[in-house]
């Protein structure tokens, strides 16, 4: 009796898992828009498994940047303030949005952030998930970087690099403008395989 139980768990357990590892989470991304003369915000939420961490991050975001905006300009009529966003993935197994929050007055500033879900997981990706435990990921990473980014100030990644994974599940790290270069040379950003 008790070797015919542990068989038929065994057997259970051999079935269930492939099921619960193959299983690929659907996600939907619609938005929240406002459109005054000055202020135009279309706020993304994405809906589906383990995607609540990832909107309060976003909102988080979007209020900060608006209230800098706000307290900055404090109304004024040559200013506007533009929030929005773009799905860069939506393969069977990332999802990454960028997210950016623009400000026009004479120049124009704009400031993203990137998120990455992995659709098999519903976890939001890191840098280290990437690479998997006992690979030295910063290694891999910088010297990846430092082949394509000559002649700017890159020294290495830290834990406010800004990255996601492209529709080629391949790492892509984002520089704002004046990060690692000139002004001039605006958004810079470098693909590593992972």
């Amino acid at each position: 009796m008790l070797k015919k139980l542990f068989i038929s768990t065994v057997a259970a357990m051999v079935i269930g898992a492939p099921v619960v590892h193959a299983a690929t989470h659907s996600y939907k991304v619609s938005s929240q828009n406002t459109n005054t003369k000055q202020v135009t915000m279309k706020v993304p939420t994405v809906k589906g498994y383990g995607t609540a961490a990832m909107n309060k991050q976003i909102q988080a975001f979007q209020k900060a940047q608006y209230q800098d905006y706000k307290k900055t300009f404090k109304g004024s009529k040559y200013a506007s303030y533009d929030f929005n966003y773009k799905v860069l993935t939506n393969n069977k197994k990332y999802l990454a949005l960028q997210v950016s929050s623009t400000v026009t007055a004479g120049d124009s500033a704009t400031v993203s952030k990137y998120y990455t879900l992995n659709k098999d997981t519903g976890k939001q990706v890191t840098l280290a998930s990437l690479y998997g435990k006992g690979k030295d990921y910063k290694k891999i990473i910088n010297k990846a970087v430092k082949k394509q980014a000559k002649g700017t100030s890159f020294k290495s990644i830290n834990k406010e690099t800004k990255f996601y994974v492209n529709k080629h599940n391949k790492l892509v790290l984002t520089f704002d403008e004046g990060e690692i270069a000139p002004y001039s040379e605006g958004a810079l950003s470098y693909t590593v395989n992972i």
